[in-house]
C-alpha cells in the first residue's frame, strides 16, 4: 500500500470530515483532496519527476499538508526541512539530498531566496501561504490548467521520503524510505490503537519531523489534525480541553514543562486515549506523576528516523500494569517490547545475540526500517551489519521480552575505570523535586579520567541545594555514578525537535582538548 493512499482512503471514506484545523481555518478531507490534486498537477507541469525530492521548509501550517500529499500524488519524493534549522544547515541538507523543488512559508523567505542562489539544481520555490515578491503563491500557482496530466504509478518498493537524522553528534544523513516504510509503521499504530470514533490529533512537534510522518497513521480513520503553533504548557493543556484531543505526541521535555504548571489541574483530560512519548527516555518518577496528571493513557514508542517510530512499544494497559502490579513495577523503566511487525534482539560486537538480561547494542529488523542512507553506501553498510540494523542504543531485553535502553554507545563516561551511561545518571538526578531538566556529561579530569557533571534547569519556584542533589544521587546511584559536580542552566541547549543536546553540554568542557574521551 502507497502512504497516499491513507489519506486517499480517508478521503473517500469521511469527504465531509475535517481533515486539518487551525482553530481559525478548516479543511475538509474533500478539500483537501482537491487541493493536493491540483498542487501535484502544478509540480508535474513545473517538471518534477518521479522519484525527484521536493522539500517543504514553513513552522506548521495547513498547507503544509497539501503540499506533503501533493509530492506523494505527484511520485516524488517528500524531503522535510526543520524551520527551526539554520539558513546554512537547511542549504547543506537539500544540497545534499538533491532537491529539485521547494515550498516555503513566507516567514522563511529569505532562507529561501537563498536557497534559490545556492542550490542549482532547484527548478522552482512556490510560498505556500500567500504572495511575495518574485515568488509565486500557491493557491494562484496550482490552479488547474486544461487536461489533467495522468499521475505516476508508484510501487510499495519506490522512494517515498528522505528523513534527516537528528545530527545530535555529526552532520545529519538522510534516512531514505520506501512507500513499504509508512505502510508497515500504520499496520503497527493501527494494530495498538483502538478509537470508539473519529481520532483528534494534537499537532505539536513540527510537521517535519515526528507530526508528519505519525500523522499518517490515522489519515484512514478520518481523523481531525489539530494544529497549535505554540509549545507553551497552558496553550496545550487549554487545547486538550477545548478541542476534546484523543491523541498526542510530545517528548519528554515538554511533558516536563506541562508537569511543573502550576494550573495543570484546572484543565480536562478526559479525551485523552493515547499520550505519546517517545524522542528521548523519559524519567520514571515523572511519568508517574504524568500517569497521575493526565489517566492511563500514557504510551512509549521507540524508534528513530531510520526505523518509523513503533519499533517498541509500552501501551497504555501495560503502564496501568506496572503501576498497580508490584512485581512488574520495574517495568516502568522499560522502552515497550518488540512491536506487531518488528524483530528486536541485543547484539554482541562479535554480531552473537546477548543472552537475556545482558547488555549489547540494539538492533532491528523490520520493513519500516529504511532503504538506506541517501548515497552514503558506506554508512548504509556500516549501520546494517549482520543483516540488522543498528541503533547505536545500548540495551537489555529481559527475559519477558521487555527492552530497556541504557544509553547510546557514543556517550559512555569512563570515570576511575567504571563504565558510566548518562542516561542512568539523569533518570536518577530527575527525581530530585528540585530539577525541572538534567544532562549528564563526563569532563576531563587528571585522576578520575572523566569527572561525571550534571547540567541542570531548575523548576521556577524551587530552592536548589548541590548538596542535598549529590547525596540524593549517590542514596540511589552509589558514588562511582553519581554527580561530582553541578552546574546551573537557565535553559540547557535542545535541538529543533526537543531533544537536549547532550554534546553541546559536553564541548564546553572538551574545548581546546588533545583527546575527546
Amino acid at each position: 500500500m502507497l502512504a497516499i493512499e491513507q489519506f486517499e482512503r480517508g478521503a473517500s471514506r469521511f469527504p465531509d470530515r475535517v481533515l486539518v484545523t487551525d482553530g481559525t481555518e478548516s479543511i475538509t478531507y474533500a478539500q483537501m483532496r482537491g487541493l493536493s490534486q491540483n498542487i501535484a498537477q502544478s509540480l508535474i507541469r513545473g517538471g518534477v519527476a518521479p522519484d525527484d525530492a521536493v522539500a517543504i521548509l514553513s513552522p506548521n501550517h495547513s498547507m503544509v499538508l497539501a503540499c506533503q500529499y501533493a509530492i506523494l500524488k505527484a511520485g516524488a519524493v517528500w524531503v522535510p526541512c526543520n524551520y527551526r534549522n539554520s539558513a546554512a544547515d537547511n542549504v547543506r541538507q537539500l544540497a545534499m539530498f538533491e532537491v529539485r523543488w521547494l515550498f516555503a512559508h513566507s516567514s522563511l523567505i529569505d532562507q529561501a531566496e537563498l536557497m534559490r542562489k545556492e542550490l542549482p539544481l532547484l527548478k522552482g520555490v512556490v510560498c505556500l501561504d500567500q504572495a511575495v515578491d518574485g515568488m509565486p503563491e500557491l493557491q494562484k500557482w496550482s490552479a488547474p490548467q486544461g487536461e489533467p496530466l495522468p499521475f505516476p504509478m508508484r510501487r510499495a518498493s519506490d522512494t517515498v521520503a528522505i528523513l534527516s537524522t537528528s545530527g545530535t553528534t555529526g552532520l545529519p544523513k538522510g534516512a531514505v524510505h520506501a512507500n513499504r516504510s509508512f505502510e508497515m509503521m500504520t499496520a503497527c499504530f493501527r494494530s495498538e490503537l483502538k478509537f470508539d470514533e473519529a481520532p483528534i490529533h494534537l499537532v505539536i512537534a513540527p510537521l517535519t519531523h515526528a507530526a508528519g510522518v505519525f500523522h499518517y497513521t490515522l489519515l484512514s480513520q478520518g481523523a481531525t489534525n489539530v494544529i497549535l503553533g505554540s509549545t507553551d504548557p497552558e496553550s496545550i493543556m487549554q487545547a486538550i480541553e477545548k478541542h476534546r484531543v484523543s491523541v498526542l505526541f510530545l517528548p519528554p521535555t515538554v511533558i516536563y514543562m506541562l508537569l511543573a504548571h502550576p494550573k495543570l489541574k484546572e484543565y480536562d483530560y478526559s479525551s485523552l486515549r493515547y499520550f505519546i512519548y517517545g524522542a528521548a527516555p523519559m524519567s520514571v518518577d515523572k511519568l508517574r506523576e504524568a500517569v497521575s496528571a493526565f489517566g492511563p493513557v500514557m504510551a512509549q514508542c521507540y524508534g528513530q528516523a531510520e526505523a518509523l517510530m513503533m519499533c517498541a512499544w509500552l501501551s497504555p494497559s501495560e503502564h496501568a500494569e506496572i503501576l498497580n502490579n508490584p512485581a512488574v513495577s520495574h517495568r516502568i523503566a522499560a522502552a515497550g517490547r518488540e512491536s506487531p511487525f518488528t524483530r528486536i534482539e541485543i547484539m554482541l560486537e562479535d554480531g552473537s545475540f546477548a543472552p537475556s538480561g545482558t547488555q549489547g547494542e540494539v538492533v532491528f529488523q523490520s520493513d519500516y526500517v529504511m532503504k538506506g542512507y541517501f548515497k552514503d553506501p558506506k554508512a548504509t553498510e556500516e549501520i546494517s551489519r549482520f543483516g540488522w540494523h543498528h541503533t547505536g542504543d545500548i540495551g537489555i531485553k529481559d527475559k519477558d521480552g521487555f527492552l530497556y535502553l541504557v544509553d547510546r554507545k557514543r556517550d559512555l563516561i569512563i570515570s576511575g575505570g567504571f563504565n558510566v551511561f548518562p542516561t542512568e545518571v539523569e533518570q536518577a538526578a530527575l527525581g530530585f523535586p528540585a530539577v525541572q531538566d538534567c544532562v549528564v556529561v563526563g569532563v576531563p579530569d587528571e585522576k578520575w579520567g572523566e569527572l561525571v557533571i550534571a547540567a541542570v534547569e531548575i523548576k521556577a519556584g524551587h530552592v536548589f541545594d548541590e548538596a542535598e542533589f549529590i547525596a540524593f544521587c549517590k542514596q540511589r546511584l552509589g558514588s562511582v555514578k553519581a554527580p561530582k559536580r553541578v552546574e546551573i542552566w537557565e535553559a540547557l541547549p535542545r535541538s529543533t525537535v526537543g531533544k537536549t543536546l547532550r554534546r553541546v553540554v559536553r564541548e564546553k568542557y572538551w574545548v581546546g582538548k588533545a583527546r575527546q574521551i
